[in-house]
């Protein structure tokens, strides 16, 4: 888990509603832009450890896709919303700071 905010992106590096894979101190994470919000959350699925930013960005719920098993997560939280995921993911704050984007741990 982060301990600290880290530059990860521009704003300008994602549209609404699209996710990418970013790399903050050594964690994977998923960032995800949905109307206009960001959000982070760890990028392996709890359940068979698939890359969630492999997996389907859903931004009618705000959730995430598991690529393998279709399991979803709240990108908010990090819960899960459907099996066979059981288990959250960790979720990390996202601050903007002129044109950068900083992820960080929550609060």
């Amino acid at each position: 888990m982060l301990d600290e905010f880290t530059v990860v992106a521009k704003v300008g590096d994602l549209t609404d509603n699209t996710m990418i894979n970013i790399i903050a101190g050594n964690e994977e994470i998923l960032l995800a832009k949905v109307d206009g919000e960001y959000f982070a959350l760890e990028d392996a699925c709890t359940h068979a450890f698939g890359m969630l930013s492999d997996g389907d960005l859903h931004s009618d719920t705000c959730e995430v896709q598991c690529p393998i098993h279709e399991g979803r997560f709240d990108l908010r939280t990090g819960m899960a919303t459907a099996e066979p995921a059981e288990e959250p993911v960790p979720a990390y704050e996202v601050r903007i700071e002129g044109e950068n984007i900083l992820v960080g741990p929550k609060t």
